[in-house]
């Protein structure tokens, strides 16, 4: 009998030794998966790098000049050492599961860039040519964000009627059947060059999806630096919208981010980075829209 309950105390004894074990393996494992969550990822190994350090968390975006050689260069010289501009500035809007802003400076009492940079979109890459305006019942396509009235006719009838040099009513009168004709055929590469975007059908077409950034703007070539990173898919900015990176790692802090109230958290500094990321996280250098 003795025997026997020693024989039981030992196999105890290993039992828990190899569960301890196995938390110890299933542990380290959890702590490389965390780990590797964290690594950046990126479409090609040549891109820049910035680093935003902030009071939630550390975020890492890939610059895209491919598609945006202004903007991508306007943004690292914001962020270089001698300028950092972005430093101890806040994410200033922050829309649960939409985006997070950052870059106005007058909350921390400095002034705006001097001079604004040129929009950098493919419109035919991204196919606006073919988006009707307005569908067959006569609604405004929801790209344009059309909110009311006077809003359609801010975005689409008077930008068209300064275009046809149509000057007061009576002209308009006349020539009703002609701008309801302009509507129909319109499409939203047309409507979007009618308010004062230019297009470039040389530069990479990029998407405003989940994890882009993209630059804020006011209208049409009002990009000076402020950034936003969308949370998701946001189609309504396509075409109206520099997209000059994504979101590398870190978006699980941009995630939380998005759950604060604004200007709510910190951005201690943004600053160029060099990364080289393990092999298996490269996606073969390739580039994704």
């Amino acid at each position: 009998m003795t025997a026997i309950l020693q024989t039981n105390q030992i196999n105890l004894r290993r039992l828990c030794a190899l569960t301890v074990l196995c938390l110890i393996v299933a542990g380290f494992s959890s702590m490389v998966q965390a780990q590797s969550f964290n690594e950046p990822t990126l479409n090609n190994l040549r891109n820049p790098v910035l680093e935003i350090n902030s009071s939630l968390g550390d975020i890492q975006l890939e610059l895209f000049p491919d598609a945006a050689p202004q903007n991508v260069e306007r943004v690292r010289q914001l962020a270089a050492p001698e300028r950092a501009y972005y430093d101890n500035l806040t994410f200033h809007r922050s829309v649960n599961n939409t985006l997070i802003q950052l870059g106005a400076p007058e909350r921390a009492g400095r002034e705006r860039p001097a001079t604004t940079v040129p929009d950098e979109i493919n419109a035919r890459g991204l196919g606006l040519e073919q988006q009707q305006v307005l569908d067959p019942g006569g609604r405004p396509h929801a790209w344009l964000n059309i909110r009311d009235q006077m809003d359609f006719q801010g975005k689409l009838l008077m930008p068209l009627y300064r275009r046809l040099n149509i000057r007061n009513e009576s002209q308009l009168i006349q020539r009703q059947d002609e701008v309801l004709g302009q509507l129909r055929n319109m499409n939203l590469l047309q409507a979007y060059e009618q308010m004062g975007y230019r297009y470039d059908g040389t530069l990479a077409s990029r998407r405003p999806l989940a994890g882009s950034v993209v630059m804020a703007n006011y209208g049409p070539n009002t990009n000076d630096g402020e950034l936003v990173i969308l949370l998701r898919d946001a189609p309504w900015l396509t075409g109206t919208h520099t997209v000059v990176g994504r979101v590398a790692s870190g978006m699980d802090v941009v995630e939380q981010i998005g759950r604060y109230p604004n200007a709510s958290v910190r951005v201690y500094q943004v600053r160029p980075v060099s990364v080289t990321p393990a092999e298996d996280t490269i996606n073969n250098g390739q580039t994704t829209p």
